[in-house]
C-alpha cells in the first residue's frame, strides 16, 4: 500500500459524506473502508460499513447539504491523520475535525477515530 492510495481512500470516503445517490455513496465506502471497519466519533459510533454508510444516511438527514474538504493529511505506516472543515451547504465552514485512521493490507480503512470543534 502506497500512501497515495491512502490518500485516493481519504478522499473518496470523505467524499462519501456529501449528498449523493445512495449507489454512489456505497461505492466510495467500498472503495475506501472495509467490511468490517470500526468508527467512532462526536455524532455516534459503529461498526461495519453497513453501519457507516447508516451513519451518514443519518448525519445528510440531521444536516442536509453538508460537505467537507481536507485541508491537512499526514500518511505513514498504514496510518493516516486528517485535518478537514465541514460547510454547510451555503459554503459557510461550521467545524474543523481531526481523523485518525488505520487500514488494512489493501489500503482499505479498519479503524477510525474522529474528533472535531466548533
Amino acid at each position: 500500500m502506497t500512501t497515495q492510495m491512502l490518500e485516493q481512500h481519504w478522499h473518496a470516503y470523505l467524499a462519501a459524506y456529501a449528498p449523493m445517490a445512495d449507489e454512489e455513496r456505497e461505492r466510495l465506502l467500498k472503495l475506501s473502508v472495509a467490511d468490517d471497519l470500526v468508527f467512532t466519533n462526536p455524532g455516534g459510533e459503529g461498526k461495519t460499513r453497513a453501519g457507516l454508510i447508516a451513519h451518514i444516511d443519518g448525519f445528510q438527514q440531521k444536516m442536509p447539504g453538508t460537505y467537507f474538504n481536507t485541508d491537512k493529511l499526514f500518511v505513514h505506516h498504514s496510518e493516516l491523520m486528517a485535518i478537514w472543515s465541514m460547510h454547510k451547504k451555503d459554503g459557510t465552514k461550521v467545524a474543523t475535525g481531526y481523523n485518525f485512521v488505520r487500514a488494512d493490507s489493501d489500503g482499505r480503512f479498519v479503524y477510525m477515530a474522529g474528533f472535531f470543534e466548533d
